[in-house]
């Protein structure tokens, strides 16, 4: 009787040994418990991810910085009022600079500096009697810019326009030329000019190419902007020289942030 007990007492222990052994590791010795196994379906509203996404204190600054060509249009390319003059400009280029902050995905803002320079017309400058010219314009403006649904992973269009100040300079030059030990040397100065600070607007339409990847916050873009800039009219205490508003369209290609 007192065996019987205890065989009854050994297999009840060993079966739960056994259990222990079961429950806490595998057929290699490694613990069951640190794997829990498969995490149930999130519900919805909920997130499944163990790792929140890291985002750089720096991931919302904007940045781009472009050039291209600009073309005149309006009274830039009329001409004066009583003086016959076939125009003030013709086509030249354009630079721009500038930096931001990306609110979101879909919506930031740019404060951008923009330089374009165009000639003056060959015939224009005869009337005038001057050798040669240029028309200087630069701009600081605050821009925002809405970038809408993307056509692909990788391409879109956006919509920009704003407004500020703009600084409009008429320059009139001729060849000044000097001897040296090496020769003579010419080149072209300025002999008169005209300089105006006023308000300006602009809007533009362009589209973009993440050619570095669609994961890339590097952007290839091309636009068109229709520049207005509210420049004094030509009058006898200007000389006629200057050319009223003023109408640009420059096209300009860069990288944006």
């Amino acid at each position: 009787m007192v065996r019987a007990q205890s065989d009854t007492h050994s297999a009840f222990s060993s079966s739960d040994e056994n259990k222990s052994y079961l429950a806490n590791e595998d057929m290699d010795g490694a613990s069951l418990a640190a794997d829990p196994g498969p995490s149930p379906t999130p519900q919805y509203g909920q997130s499944n991810s163990q790792y929140p996404t890291y985002e750089s204190r720096w991931s919302k600054v904007a940045f781009e910085a472009g050039g291209g060509f600009t073309a005149p249009i309006g009274n830039d390319v009329s001409g004066g009022k009583g003086v016959g003059l076939s125009g003030y400009d013709t086509w030249g280029y354009n630079l721009i600079l500038g930096g931001g902050w990306n609110f979101n995905k879909w919506l930031g803002a740019l404060v951008e500096y923009q330089f374009n320079r165009n000639k003056i017309p060959g015939s224009t400058l005869a009337v005038l009697g001057a050798p040669g010219g240029n028309i200087n314009t630069w701009s600081f403006t605050i821009d925002p810019i809405i970038y809408l649904p993307p056509i692909t992973s990788s391409m879109g269009v956006y919509v920009t326009g704003g407004g500020g100040f703009y600084r409009k300079v008429t320059n009139f030059t001729a060849p000044a030329c000097e001897e040296s030990f090496f020769g003579i040397y010419c080149e072209n100065q300025t002999i008169y000019h005209l300089s105006s600070n006023q308000g300006g607007l602009n809007i533009g339409l362009g589209g973009y190419w993440k050619a570095f990847g669609p994961d890339s916050r590097a952007k290839l873009y091309a636009e068109a902007r229709y520049v207005w800039v509210d420049s004094p009219a030509a009058a006898p205490s200007n000389g006629y020289l200057a050319g009223g508003t003023e109408g640009l369209i420059p096209v300009t290609f860069g990288i944006r942030f």
